[in-house]
């Protein structure tokens, strides 16, 4: 048979994705014109490890400064070369107490991005409460960026053994932490190095504007969402009356995921049912080998006993290789079709973000437009109290500030979102790929050996049968030299 290592339903993906997905911003670069831009949205990049020591003293999880010196001299030199990107890498380690309800994971974090007070942390422990809190932040923040979805806490299929349950919970973990981590804007957000740094717990504020230098996009309620609706309507793209050609591009995004999303919902329900099915055929078969072994010792004919209980024997190891295959169409497969029905929910609210993004532009223009008018209504007036002018200049001030963010978002939107529309297919179809290649390739594994077993039967009844008639006609030549 084989062991529990040779076949690995959760196999992870190699260094390649990361870096193929870092190659892929890298190739497409449309943060390079807005880098200015995007740098309200970070922390400002102006403070360094030796210049905050005070405050690297109160945080016990950062190395000592020497440490992170040779930490920087162990990167390799194209990594530190790299301007447009600093390095920031997570390193999942494992799963902690998953006897709690909530589990937690410990990793590391390796980066050379100024406003972090250290360059290496080690022993950072988060729950999955947190990592969740996390993603809603990066949803609520960057309206106009695809962040990725994130992946199940625990899963839930019951025939697989619970240590491989982590290992799949950790993979999807890792992976979802270095495709946020190759970003061009989530990677600066003030919250993810809070994620990082803080001592205790992590409770980001959803609409902080303060931190990030700009404003949560408020999405109305839709129609039919009401007390009185039936069901809750999901966020569809609305068809531009004259569309560009980027708009066509969307537009025929949105169908294709949405035909995507149903088949594969389908396909999900479909696969679950036949992992359950051969669970089930996996008791029976090995239910029968346990009687066949049995019959076999209790049979009085030895060559017809041994035949039975070495057949009740390759019952019992097909048994358990139905079993492995229950466990590898029940888990990463099972996860992995989830996690993209709900990625693709996630793209349709960013599409249908971007026509609010652009909506709310234009409110602020307008806004703005009414607040110019007043100070120039004001200025033209002589019996204005003081006090009254300097509360229409602060509204204007705030008015502005509110409509230069909104337009600088707009700006940029159709470049973030084509490029990560483009990481978005190449993870999707990165991800099947290695699912089905893995899948394919363990199930052959799996059905050698079924072969292997079943040969191996074929066998041994030939060598019984050749020994019992070998056995026969001695016992008939010795019956007829007695009879002479």
């Amino acid at each position: 048979m084989y062991g529990d290592d040779e076949i690995d339903p959760h196999r992870a993906h190699s260094q390649q994705t990361d870096s193929s997905q870092q190659a892929l911003y890298d190739s497409i670069d449309p943060f390079s014109e807005t880098r200015q831009a995007v740098e309200p949205w970070g922390e400002p990049a102006t403070g360094t490890a030796d210049s905050d020591e005070s405050e690297s003293e109160d945080n016990a999880r950062p190395e000592s400064q020497s440490s992170s010196a040779q930490h920087q001299t162990s990167i390799p030199a194209q990594t530190q070369t790299a301007p447009q990107l600093p390095v920031l890498r997570f390193t999942v380690g494992q799963m902690v107490d998953r006897s709690k309800r909530t589990p937690g994971f410990t990793f590391e974090v390796m980066t050379t991005i100024p406003s972090y007070k250290g360059r290496k942390y080690t022993g950072v422990e988060r729950n999955q409460i947190e990592f969740e809190r996390l993603e809603a932040h990066l949803r609520t923040t960057y309206p106009e960026c695809l962040v990725p979805t994130l992946g199940p806490g625990t899963t839930t299929s019951k025939y697989v053994p619970d240590y491989q349950n982590d290992r799949l919970v950790v993979l999807l973990l890792q992976q979802w932490l270095n495709r946020v981590s190759v970003h061009p804007i989530l990677r600066q957000d003030y919250e993810l190095r809070q994620f990082v740094e803080a001592p205790f717990a992590f409770n980001p504020a959803l609409t902080s504007s303060s931190a990030v230098g700009g404003s949560a996009l408020s999405i109305a309620p839709q129609q039919g969402s009401g007390f009185f609706s039936w069901g809750k309507p999901k966020q569809r793209v609305v068809r531009s009356a004259n569309p560009s050609e980027f708009d066509q591009q969307l537009e025929t995004t949105a169908d294709n995921l949405d035909a995507f999303q149903k088949n594969l919902s389908e396909a999900r329900r479909w696969h679950g049912r036949q992992a359950r099915t051969r669970a089930r055929l996996a008791i029976d078969l090995k239910d029968v080998g346990t009687k066949l072994v049995s019959v076999g010792v209790i049979e009085h004919s030895s060559g017809l006993g041994r035949s039975v209980k070495r057949l009740g024997k390759c019952f019992l190891h097909v048994g358990a290789c139905a079993q492995t295959q229950s466990n590898l169409e029940g888990s990463r497969a099972i996860a992995v079709q989830d996690m993209y029905t709900v990625a693709c929910d996630n793209v349709q609210k960013t599409l249908s973000n971007r026509q609010l993004i652009f909506t709310e532009h234009q409110v602020s223009e307008r806004q703005l437009e009414r607040k110019r008018q007043s100070v120039a209504v004001l200025r033209a007036s002589t019996t204005i109290s003081p006090d009254q002018v300097q509360e229409t200049l602060a509204e204007f001030n705030v008015a502005k500030t509110d409509a230069d963010s909104k337009r600088q978002r707009a700006e940029r939107v159709d470049k973030v979102l084509a490029a990560d529309l483009q990481a978005f297919e190449a993870n999707r179809e990165g991800d099947f790929r290695a699912l089905f290649s893995a899948l394919g390739r363990d199930q052959l594994h799996i059905e050698r050996q079924v072969l292997g077993e079943f040969k191996a039967v074929l066998d041994f009844v030939r060598h019984a049968n050749d020994s019992s008639s070998s056995s026969t006609t001695t016992l008939s030549s010795t019956q007829a030299q007695f009879a002479k």
